[in-house]
């Protein structure tokens, strides 16, 4: 099985913000390692009573094909947590994902300035146009924007970074063929041309 597939079949049997794959990282050095596991050797990682023992001991990975499969077909990047490129940072959280999949051109993220900017959906007049600018101008003087893709701050952060000319990144909470909210079809266009739309979430979601 190749190195993806197995990582994204522990995408798929490790729930998002779990403690499940910190676990096995206590133990695994890589998601072959843990695929190849037995029933045991996982028990005694994340418990065999564990919200996630059962996926991880399955080791069927029809769905993991049919995502592997989507992404080659539809021009989606996958970045997992054993790449290089993949955020230090946020490997250093408590529940890191165990990948992110992607539209666009990914940045440094280990060799560049990044601010993120959030907020309200139901934001004023003052917050949207200093939204605007604080993003513009961080973007200009060489940040890179990160920010959600909600109405409202999250989504004038991303465009201010925008009309800076400059790379942006929004993390969506939803699979990367699903645009939520729909408004912001034209939004997440602009920015994949600079920069790129980013989630854990598994396509479809």
């Amino acid at each position: 099985m190749s190195n993806l597939l197995s990582v994204i079949w522990l995408s798929l049997s490790c729930t998002p913000g779990t403690e499940s794959f910190r676990k096995l990282l206590d133990r695994f050095s890589s998601a072959e390692e843990i695929f190849a596991a037995d029933d045991s050797e996982i028990a005694a990682c994340v418990g065999s009573k564990s919200r996630d023992y059962a996926s991880l001991t399955d080791k069927n990975t029809d769905e993991a094909e049919r995502i592997l499969d989507f992404c080659e077909s539809k021009n989606v990047g996958i970045l997992t947590y054993f790449d290089e490129r993949f955020p230090n940072a946020l490997k250093k959280i408590k529940n890191p994902p165990v990948l992110l999949y992607y539209r666009g051109t990914l940045p440094d993220f280990n060799g560049n300035f990044f601010a993120s900017i959030v907020g309200t959906r139901k934001l004023t007049t003052y917050g949207r146009n200093h939204t605007f600018t604080l993003a513009n101008d961080l973007a200009r003087a060489g940040a890179i924007i990160v920010s959600g893709m909600a109405i409202g701050i999250d989504g004038v952060a991303l465009a201010g970074a925008l009309s800076a000319s400059m790379p942006t990144v929004a993390i969506i909470g939803s699979g990367i063929d699903v645009c939520y909210p729909i408004q912001h079809r034209r939004l997440a266009r602009e920015i994949v041309k600079r920069g790129c739309v980013m989630t854990e979430y598994a396509p479809g979601t």
